[in-house]
């Protein structure tokens, strides 16, 4: 009679074994997974941080040739302005 309670205490045994080393795995799972998104959102950020830079500065060349454009063309038109912005782009 005592035989099978000891199996019974040994499979208890068995399988609150396992379920700490579930709950082990699924801290280390979690902080593999939160260095995983960190390291991930880091190379995202740096991906997003070039092409910003440079629509950054060609918003700021763009603004500079307006300026230059417009202060050589105080005296024409803004039909003749546009006309030659026209020309321009179309090369």
């Amino acid at each position: 009679m005592n035989k099978p309670i000891s199996e019974k205490e040994k499979l208890l045994t068995m399988l609150t074994d396992i379920y700490d080393q579930l709950e082990e795995l699924e801290s280390v799972l979690e902080a593999s997974f939160s260095d995983l998104r960190i390291s991930l959102n880091k190379v995202e950020y740096e991906n997003l941080t070039g092409p910003v830079q440079k629509l950054a500065d060609m918003d700021i060349l763009l603004n500079h040739i307006h300026s230059t454009f417009t202060d050589k063309n105080i005296h024409t038109s803004p039909n003749q302005v546009l006309k030659t912005l026209e020309l321009e782009l179309g090369f």
